[in-house]
C-alpha cells in the first residue's frame, strides 16, 4: 500500500509540474491577484482532476466514446480557453494595477475548475496513470487499492497549489508593468495554441 501511495504522489507530482493551460491561468490571474488569486485557480483545477479520476478509475470513461459527448465537450473546451486568451490579450495590451487588476476579481475557483472539466484530454492521462496500479502488481485491484491511489494523487495535487500559489506570490514582487504585460502576452499565445488546436481536434472528430 506505501508503494501505490507513493507512487501515486510522484505521478501526481510529474503530472503537475508539466506547463499546461491552468499553470499559465494561475500564473497570470496570481501576478495580478497575488497568493489568493493563483491557489484558488489551482484548488479548483481539482474539481476537474477529482471528477476525471473518478471517471477513468471506476470504468466510467467509455461514456466519452459517444460521439456527441466528445464534440460537445471538446467545442465547450476550446471556446473557454480561448475565451481566456483573451481575456490574457486585452490585460497584455494595457497597464493594470498590479494587486487590483479589475477582471481579476471574477471568480477564480470556478476558472480552474472550468478549465479543468473542459479538457478532454485529461481522462486520457487518467487512464494511462490508472495503468500504474496494474504495473505496480495489482493485477486485480480492488476499492481500497482504487482509494489508496486517488490519494495519494490528490494529496500531491493540494501540496503542489500551495507551493505554486507561493512561488508566484514571491516572484510577482519582481516584476514590473512591462514584463507583467508581456507574461500576459505569453500566455495569451499559449491559450490560443493549446484551444485553437483542441478546436482542431474537435472539428477532425466531427468530420470523421
Amino acid at each position: 500500500m506505501e508503494v501505490l501511495f507513493f507512487s501515486a504522489f510522484a505521478l501526481s507530482l510529474v503530472f503537475a509540474v508539466q506547463p499546461g493551460v491552468i499553470g499559465f491561468e494561475a500564473l497570470r490571474r496570481g501576478i495580478a491577484g497575488g497568493w489568493s488569486a493563483a491557489l484558488r485557480v489551482e484548488l479548483g483545477s481539482l474539481v476537474g482532476d477529482a471528477v476525471w479520476a473518478a471517471l477513468a478509475l471506476l470504468g466510467a470513461s467509455v461514456l466519452f466514446q459517444n460521439r456527441f459527448v466528445s464534440l460537445a465537450l471538446g467545442l465547450f473546451g476550446s471556446g473557454l480557453i480561448l475565451r481566456f486568451a483573451w481575456d490574457a490579450w486585452r490585460a497584455s495590451r494595457q497597464d493594470l494595477e498590479i494587486g487590483a487588476g479589475g477582471e481579476m476579481r471574477r471568480n477564480h475557483f470556478a476558472a480552474g475548475a472550468m478549465l479543468s472539466l473542459s479538457n478532454p484530454q485529461n481522462i486520457t492521462a487518467w487512464l494511462g496513470m490508472s495503468g500504474t496500479i496494474i504495473g505496480l502488481g495489482f493485477l486485480n485491484p480492488e476499492p481500497i487499492h482504487l482509494l489508496v491511489f486517488f490519494s495519494g494523487f490528490m494529496i500531491a495535487q493540494v501540496c503542489w497549489c500551495f507551493f505554486f500559489a507561493t512561488v508566484v506570490e514571491y516572484g510577482r514582487r519582481l516584476i514590473n508593468q512591462r514584463l507583467f504585460r508581456r507574461i500576459n502576452l505569453a500566455c495569451a499565445l499559449f491559450l490560443t495554441y493549446i484551444g485553437c488546436g483542441l478546436f482542431a481536434q474537435t472539428l477532425q472528430l466531427a468530420l470523421t
